[in-house]
């Protein structure tokens, strides 16, 4: 498994064509492509127009500038390092859009790991984003990935029209652990959290920030108690001062009470059980909580 995934990304980076480069970028054509031309020039960014419809959201440099490639892109930053972009449907290039970073689980990679979560299905209007880890796993007590994700901003910042207040983070299993890294040390890059299957990073001295965990009641391999006793971390570092309540009884969610605005904490608990599935399958999000995942950070980040 560790050299499938240190193949696929070698071979993305020589697959790849038309690479530009922008702002100290690098571009790159996704191999995914449903057109049979080559990959457009992505013109440096400009200026939005006057009459741009766009909210108050601040403007990118990349607004007003068309979009580069319709289809699946990927990109490399100034550091080499990889990361895989699906665009809203109908992008309009004077409207700033939020973007939700996708963190993969260990010993996979975002192109493989897109291939069948499919985020984009599910937060319509936003960029859907699937980072690479740089070798097995994500770091989770340096500064390595967490550079990185500053990186991927300034680039999507450059290339599309992007609202740089409604970065949005969701982390599946190791790469949930990551994603309790990104918001306790850099909370300042994203606007809310949320991490499926994943526990605590062992992380201290964090910010408050809008957190909703959930966890799959016969995930074998990260514990629901692990999830719970992340999000009752989470509950302390943002202040929440009441006990948890039923928020939404379907879907066994409960969020805590008295937190300090506007951080807010919510747990679910995916009771949902097949069994005619394989026992590795109880370990992901189900399409239903991604669904759920995505309403909450539009309620989180008033989209």
């Amino acid at each position: 498994m560790r050299s499938r995934s240190t193949v696929v990304t070698v071979a993305a980076v020589a697959i790849f064509g038309g690479v530009v480069v922008v702002g100290g970028i690098r571009f790159q054509r996704g191999h995914r492509s449903t057109t049979t031309q080559g990959a457009a020039p992505i013109p440096t960014p400009s200026a939005p127009p006057a009459s741009s419809s766009s909210s108050l959201a601040p403007a990118s440099p990349g607004c007003g500038s068309a979009l580069p490639d319709p289809s699946t892109t990927s990109y490399e930053t100034r550091s080499r390092r990889t990361f895989h972009v699906r665009h809203p449907a109908r992008y309009d290039a004077g409207r700033p859009y939020p973007i939700v970073l996708v963190f993969h689980g260990w010993y996979t990679n975002g192109r493989d790991f897109a291939s069948w979560f499919k985020m984009e299905e599910h937060d319509e209007g936003a960029f859907t984003v699937y980072p690479d880890s740089d070798g097995a796993t994500w770091d989770i007590s340096g500064n390595r990935d967490l550079d990185f994700v500053a990186d991927i901003l300034e680039a999507m910042s450059n290339a599309y029209c992007i609202d740089r207040s409604r970065v949005l983070a969701l982390g599946f299993s190791y790469g949930g652990k990551f994603v309790h890294h990104l918001g306790c040390k850099r909370p300042a890059l994203v606007r809310a959290i949320s991490v499926g299957d994943g526990s605590w990073a062992q992380e201290t001295g964090c910010a408050p920030m809008p957190v909703l965990v959930t966890h799959r009641t016969r995930d074998h391999d990260e514990l629901v108690g692990w999830g719970k006793d992340a999000a009752e971390r989470w509950a302390k570092i943002d202040g929440c001062s009441g006990p948890p309540e039923v928020s939404d009884a379907e879907h066994g969610c409960v969020t805590y009470r008295g937190c300090t605005s506007p951080s807010t904490v919510t747990f679910c608990e995916d009771t949902h059980f097949d069994p005619t599935w394989p026992k590795e399958w109880n370990h992901t999000i189900r399409e239903e909580y991604r669904s759920l995942t995505w309403s909450w950070f539009k309620r989180v980040s008033e989209l």
